[in-house]
């Protein structure tokens, strides 16, 4: 499959090395109560995008980039997480475009499907995720 055993053990290695994060731990499948903490996480999707006659086929795999940062009423603090974010998927984005890309093989992009969002929040933190994939060839 690649020099990971998984696609998801490659996104993990992959997103270890992006200077953006901070110092804080990724997940899979997991995010904890305090911040900051990162998860990747699968979402359901049908892999195949479109089967070669040869029985090859172009797939994707779609994934949740999440995070639990720090949140309050401070506008800057919040502000400042939306801007993590809007880093973050430019940094996809070039990496992309300078084809630095997971080591799964056949790979062929990785690109962000959506903009970042709050989705949960109490007094002092708040989980945001950013919607991703990749699309690979498989023989």
């Amino acid at each position: 499959m690649s020099e990971n055993n998984t696609i998801i053990e490659a996104l993990r290695a992959y997103f270890c090395q992006c200077p953006l994060l901070k110092e804080g731990k990724i997940g899979v499948d997991y995010l904890g109560p305090l911040a900051t903490e990162y998860s990747i996480n699968p979402e359901v999707c049908t892999p195949i995008i479109r089967q070669y006659t040869d029985g090859g086929s172009l797939r994707q795999y779609q994934f949740s980039f999440m995070s639990v940062e720090y949140y309050s009423s401070d506008v800057l603090a919040n502000i400042e997480n939306s801007g993590f974010y809007e880093a973050f998927a430019d940094w996809v984005e070039q990496q992309d475009k300078n084809a630095v890309l997971p080591t799964v093989d056949g790979i062929q992009s990785i690109e962000v499907l959506s903009s970042a969002y709050l989705f949960a929040a109490d007094e002092k933190t708040a989980r945001y995720l950013i919607q991703c994939r990749i699309t690979y060839l498989k023989n």
